[in-house]
């Protein structure tokens, strides 16, 4: 009897350590608003050349796929590509079209398209465009990039041509 006593009581705290509901995993408007934010600091630090606040907006474990070179896994690697990016390609006045988001729980993606000039100290300014999609994930209560994928409209340039074989000797 005691024994079922002892369950008894063991499972009636274990039911009541239940504590109600699990907390909510909803993506409610104020997360929409938190992430457009995060989107609009991007823009504001890529077109300030701010490196180091735009690393800040991505998570630690961040993976950045740019287009035409391999992944870049990490912020470092992250920062490395915004360094060359707009200090040696010249990347400036970014604007971003209408954006896409949704997410439930501590995930969301946003996807858009962008526009941007590239002016780098040597060569001519030519306007780029392309699309993006972030994957974005809610840490310790603030939104991050987690993942960020670039594609571009614009075509790679073509190889250069490959030399002419030598004629053979008759």
């Amino acid at each position: 009897m005691v024994r079922f006593l002892m369950v008894a009581v063991v499972a009636a705290g274990l039911v009541g350590c239940g504590g109600g509901p699990a907390p909510s995993q909803e993506f409610g408007k104020e997360d929409g608003t938190q992430i457009r934010q995060l989107v609009s600091s991007f823009v504001d630090a890529y077109n300030a050349k701010d490196i180091d606040k735009l690393a800040a907006l991505f998570s630690g474990n961040a993976v950045m796929m740019p287009p035409n070179r391999s992944t870049l896994r990490g912020v470092d690697l992250v920062k490395g590509y915004f360094d060359g990016r707009l200090k040696e390609e010249g990347a400036t006045d970014l604007v971003l079209d209408e954006l896409t988001l949704d997410g439930h729980g501590p995930l969301a993606y946003v996807f858009t398209t962008y526009q941007l000039n590239l002016r780098p100290a040597a060569g001519s300014e030519q306007r780029y465009r392309g699309k993006v999609i972030w994957i974005v994930k809610k840490l310790g209560g603030q939104w991050r990039f987690d993942v960020q994928m670039m594609s571009s409209d614009i075509p790679p340039a073509a190889p250069p041509a490959a030399p002419a074989a030598p004629e053979k000797k008759k």
